[in-house]
């Protein structure tokens, strides 16, 4: 397996703006790529929970009965019965408002597990189990802006399942399946917890944001495509390419070389095999 990386030198912290739109106009596949809308896409935040005006609505509605006294006769209370009679219902309002605050608290925390299961749904490959390219977009930019602020190498990883469709087309799509499973294996076996991330972009691509410089990302790269290679149950093999950000390319700007190293990866290795089986066309 052949890495193809090209060596870039970091900018100043200060230098260049990762702009989310490449400023560019390639055309083809790599023109789609840097003019993906790389911004960060959050969820909309629910409004805060506002318990001090339910507290005070509360409140006014337990003060009713004394208030309706007061503007009656002139006084809060008349009698020990009308006293008795305003603290029950007083008593009841508050208990009344209490168990309202207790149910829309309840019923907010719910909304929001349900809000975050369904988001968590959105940015997941369903098939690998993997960030999807949403997550990708969302994730880079974040890492990006990151990356700058604390001056830390970061590197982009492009990989691409070699010959998948011959998979599919000998062994079936489950077979194919199962190949882009063991990929993703591969993915989350060689990455490092909480340092490197893996989606599934497209049907046989795979994109990694590692926090590393080129060096680091070329050896994670290896390690990937060697323990793909052994899991692969029809011996497939991946393409990748590797390419650390300046500073100063766009994330539209990073996914596109990173896409061209991997295809020049691709074409090196193709050119081996063609050299090693002299018969082959």
């Amino acid at each position: 397996m052949t890495v193809a990386s090209e060596p870039t030198a970091r900018a100043a912290p200060g230098a260049g703006s990762p702009d989310q739109h490449g400023s560019t106009g390639p055309t083809g596949r790599a023109g789609l790529l840097a003019g993906a809308n790389l911004s960060r896409i959050e969820p909309p935040s629910p409004p805060p929970f506002r318990l001090l005006p339910l507290s005070l609505a509360v409140l006014a509605l337990a003060s009713l009965p004394w208030l309706t006294a007061k503007y009656e006769s002139g006084e809060w209370t008349r009698s020990s019965r009308e006293t008795w009679a305003s603290s029950v219902a007083s008593g009841i309002a508050i208990a009344f408002g209490v168990w309202i605050i207790v149910l829309l608290r309840r019923e907010r925390e719910t909304a929001s597990r349900h809000l975050a299961d369904l988001e968590a749904l959105t940015l997941t490959d369903p098939l690998t189990g993997l960030g999807n390219r949403r997550a990708l977009e969302r994730e880079l930019a974040r890492t990006m802006l990151r990356s700058r602020r604390l001056d830390h190498p970061l590197a982009l990883l492009y990989m691409d399942v070699d010959d998948l469709k011959q998979v599919n087309d000998r062994f079936g799509h489950a077979a194919g399946d199962d190949t882009l499973r063991a990929a993703a294996h591969a993915v989350r076996q060689c990455s490092r917890d909480g340092t490197d991330s893996g989606y599934r972009v497209g049907g046989d691509e795979f994109v990694l944001i590692v926090l590393a410089e080129r060096v680091g990302a070329e050896i994670l790269a290896q390690r990937i495509a060697d323990t793909f290679h052994e899991h692969s149950r029809h011996g497939s093999r991946v393409s990748l390419g590797v390419v650390e950000w300046d500073g100063a390319m766009t994330a539209g700007e990073l996914l596109n070389e990173a896409d061209r190293q991997m295809y020049r990866s691709k074409h090196m290795s193709r050119a081996e095999n063609r050299t090693r089986t002299p018969g082959s066309a």
